[in-house]
């Protein structure tokens, strides 16, 4: 099945630096997945205007049918992300209305006006389409260019999952029409090199199901066994490839257990 793709990329210094861990890659990535989407990439970059817009080009080039773009949307200096968008698709920014009605009521209700550093959060490239921002301050917006959907959202982790969660998964389910399914169960009693051989064959089997072994990351005992798959059939070949797998699993290592995982 060939699947739409899409591309994340996470602005900021502070993710190439240790400072922060880029939880936002991951959430989104899980979410596009699960709504039937390719995830090819998710890469993180500098806060650097020449750096940041000639590696947007270089997305362009390979034209993923969605980018989410996640962080420098705030008030300071780095925060450049419409402004890199701006120069690599070469549009201008533009002051938008309804972005700006929008930090003055967030500013107003803590009593604060808009300052010329609050105010630069309304400018967006020209033909976006701004969406709201129900946590913090700064809006989000939704560009198209060339066959491509571009959605820009802030990088403080509440944030970004709102705008997701809120207008751009209700935007992307109107144009996919693949059915995800995916299980997860846990080993104990063995360790991955005895069962990779089983996984391999499983794997042969049925080649176009996502089938992936590696340690449990909640209480670090086990290991989790990861299926999924897209499209009608995708339920029904998951667990037809699970009863194969334990078949194997306990041919090979007859003092297995299994259980359940839950996430």
């Amino acid at each position: 099945m060939i699947l739409p793709t899409a591309e994340i990329v996470c602005l900021g210094n502070e993710l190439l630096i240790g400072v922060t861990i880029n939880s936002n890659g991951a959430f989104i990535g899980e979410k596009l997945t699960k709504l039937g989407y390719e995830v090819r990439r998710t890469t993180c970059i500098r806060d650097d205007l020449e750096l940041a817009s000639a590696f947007f080009k270089e997305v362009f080039s390979r034209k993923p049918d969605v980018i989410i773009v996640s962080g420098g949307l705030g008030p300071t200096y780095d925060d450049i992300q419409l402004e890199v968008l701006g120069k690599a698709l070469e549009v201008p920014l533009i002051e938008y209305e309804q972005a700006v009605r929008q930090l003055e009521a967030y500013y107003g209700r803590r009593n604060l006006g808009l300052t010329k550093e609050r105010r630069k959060m309304a400018l967006f490239p020209k033909g976006a389409i701004i969406l709201s921002n129900q946590v913090g301050g700064a809006p989000a917006c939704y560009l198209q260019y060339d066959g491509m959907d571009i959605f820009s959202v802030p990088g403080v982790p509440t944030e970004m999952e709102d705008i997701l969660l809120n207008h751009i998964i209700p935007i992307l389910k109107k144009k996919v029409e693949n059915s995800f399914f995916e299980l997860k169960f846990q080993i104990f009693n063995c360790v991955e090199s005895e069962i990779a051989p089983c996984i391999n064959d499983v794997k042969a089997h049925f080649p176009d199901l996502y089938i992936k072994s590696h340690p449990a990351y909640k209480d670090k005992k086990g290991i989790v066994i990861h299926l999924s798959g897209y499209g009608e059939t995708a339920e029904s070949s998951v667990y037809k490839a699970k009863a194969e797998m334990i078949k194997l699993f306990t041919i090979k290592v007859p003092s297995l257990i299994i259980k359940d995982f839950k996430d």
